[in-house]
């Protein structure tokens, strides 16, 4: 048995979507800039809670809490929790395949 998660659909179009935007995987982010394809394929749906927190269960990402003191130059409401790439995220998207390996199925599944 491995401890390796699973690649489901919306964790590999996720990986997908950080090849497509490199520059979130250099520094924390909101799930609203994480662009994830739709069921069509468009890189058009931005990512959100609970999309986040299956990458944070497969440990490809962390929640990280940004405030005031990180000297953004500008003030915010109070500390935003944002979201950043793991070492295992950064691998995870080296080794993302372009297609994906399985077919996803929507609805009832034919026998």
């Amino acid at each position: 048995m491995t401890d390796s998660p699973w690649l489901t659909y919306t964790r590999w179009g996720c990986l997908q979507a950080f090849k497509r935007q490199p520059r979130l995987m250099d520094r924390a982010f909101i799930p609203k800039e994480l662009m994830t394809p739709n069921r069509r394929g468009d890189f058009t749906f931005p990512a959100t809670g609970a999309t986040m927190d299956s990458l944070r269960e497969a440990g490809w990402v962390q929640s990280v809490i940004i405030g005031p003191e990180k000297g953004l130059g500008f003030r915010l409401g109070g500390a935003v929790r944002m979201w950043q790439l793991t070492d295992a995220g950064r691998e995870a998207v080296k080794n993302c395949p372009d297609t994906f390996p399985g077919k996803p199925v929507y609805g009832r599944r034919k026998p």
